[in-house]
Formats: C-alpha cells, sequence, structure tokens
C-alpha cells in the first residue's frame, strides 16, 4: 500500500478511513515493519505547530484523524480526509486482531487500578492475544531503563501507551529503537474507558459529534485543554483565508 498524506496545519495526517488503517498497520506488522502511530486530535495539531521537537515526532509517525475538528478542517480545506479514526476504537480493532493472530501485547500507563482492570477486560474480551504484560504510568525517570528492558523482552506486536499527550509520544520517540515492539500507539485516557473509570458519550453525542462537550461536561477540569479546539479552528480558517487572498490577489 502506498501512504497517503493530506496535510493539516502542516501535520501530516493519512487519509485512509478506519478500516483501510487497520488492514495497513496488520500489514506492516505481519511484514516485520516497525510503526509509531499518532491518534492526532486539534491540540496534537497545535502543540506540533508550537514545539518543532514534537512536530519531527510526528512527522515520522503515522498520524490518524481522531477528533471531528480534524475531518472538519480537511473539509474546510478541501483535502481527502473523510472519517474520523478514534483511538479507543483502533486499539480495540487491533485487540480483534491481536485476538485472531495471536499476537502479544503489552500495555503501559494510566493509574495502577485502571491498568490492571483494562488488562483484565481485554483478556478476557480477547483470550486469543497475550497480554504479555503491564505497567502503571507512575513511574520514575531513573525506572525507565528497567521499564523498557522488560517491554523489549516480551517483543511485544502491539505496544498502547497511555501517559498522556504529548508526554507519551516523546516517550516513544525517544525509545523507539530499543523497545523492540512492532507497532507502538499513544493511547491517551482509553485505559480509563476500557477498564470503565470513564464511561464514554452515548452513541447519539458520538453521532452528532458532541463527544468532546459531553467530555468536557462530565470532566470540566479539561477545560483548558479545550481551549484548544477554538485556537485550532482559528488558525485553520485563517490559513484558508490568507491561502485565497495569496490565489485572488
Amino acid at each position: 500500500m502506498t501512504r497517503q498524506v493530506a496535510k493539516i496545519l502542516d501535520v501530516p495526517f493519512s487519509t485512509r478511513g478506519f478500516r483501510e488503517s487497520v488492514a495497513y498497520m496488520v500489514d506492516r506488522i505481519e511484514s516485520g515493519a516497525r510503526t509509531h502511530v499518532v491518534t492526532a486530535n486539534p491540540e496534537i495539531v497545535m502543540l506540533a505547530r508550537e514545539h518543532q521537537d514534537f512536530r519531527s515526532i510526528v512527522e515520522q509517525a503515522y498520524v490518524v484523524p481522531d477528533g471531528i475538528g480534524i475531518v472538519y478542517a480537511a473539509k474546510w480545506t478541501n483535502q481527502p480526509i473523510y472519517e474520523r479514526v478514534t483511538g479507543v476504537e483502533l486499539l480495540e480493532a487491533l485487540m480483534a486482531e491481536a485476538d485472531r493472530r495471536r499476537w502479544r501485547v503489552y500495555l503501559l500507563g494510566a493509574h495502577p487500578d485502571v491498568i490492571r482492570l483494562a488488562a483484565e477486560k481485554l483478556t478476557e474480551r480477547y483470550p486469543g492475544a497475550g497480554v504479555v504484560g503491564y505497567r502503571d504510568g507512575y513511574f520514575r525517570q531513573d525506572e525507565e531503563e528497567q521499564i523498557v528492558k522488560e517491554i523489549a523482552g516480551k517483543r511485544p506486536h502491539l505496544l498502547f501507551v497511555a501517559l498522556g499527550a504529548p508526554r507519551q509520544e516523546y516517550w516513544m520517540a525517544k525509545y523507539r529503537d530499543q523497545l523492540n515492539a512492532s507497532l507502538m500507539m499513544g493511547v491517551g485516557g482509553s485505559f480509563d474507558v476500557i477498564s470503565g473509570k470513564v464511561k464514554r458519550a452515548p452513541a447519539m453525542w458520538q453521532k452528532l459529534h458532541l463527544e468532546w462537550f459531553y467530555r468536557l461536561l462530565s470532566q470540566p477540569s479539561r477545560w483548558k485543554r479545550q481551549l484548544a479546539i477554538p485556537r485550532f479552528v482559528l488558525t485553520v480558517l485563517r490559513e484558508k483565508w490568507s491561502s485565497r487572498s495569496r490565489m485572488h490577489p
């Protein structure tokens, strides 16, 4: 498969839909290729725009559009992105593949109780997948070398990291060559959802593309992070208008 890319504020997104993305990742794993997946929403795009070191990590990854804001931005700028590829759904789809293909899986991050519950539920739901290890995200810097060695020794096909953005992306990029993982992906709060600690927005909210608003109502402490959304929208529209004015002086 050739890589198809659309740029939103200079961040290179895959234009594949959900099923195509899963198939592409499966092919990569089966062929022995290494893949770093970034599930990018407006907050990630703005971080990449403002921090060159973070942008360089994102530019080397396989970036999927996690967030309806990315799909809308693509529409406004005539880019071929038509479908969200959300982190928690991608995690579940890859676990289903791991179940069928007997892949090894390692889970890193989140609160100790959350990661334990998430590991139990994923093992129960996907018994063919081997959850070969898990570790919470409350570790010191001097413990990182041992954690990396443990993961590398397990040789996971799938490594899911929930340290929050952008920490999880920096962490994976730092240890990419040592982790010995076929595919690694930052999953943010996905373990909270899988463990049952946090509920996803009801289907109707998801259908109306208001999942972000439901999360804000459920977790008001997120309001500062949600400010990235209006900033992202204004930046996309400003760039669109400035490019139009350059084309039609």
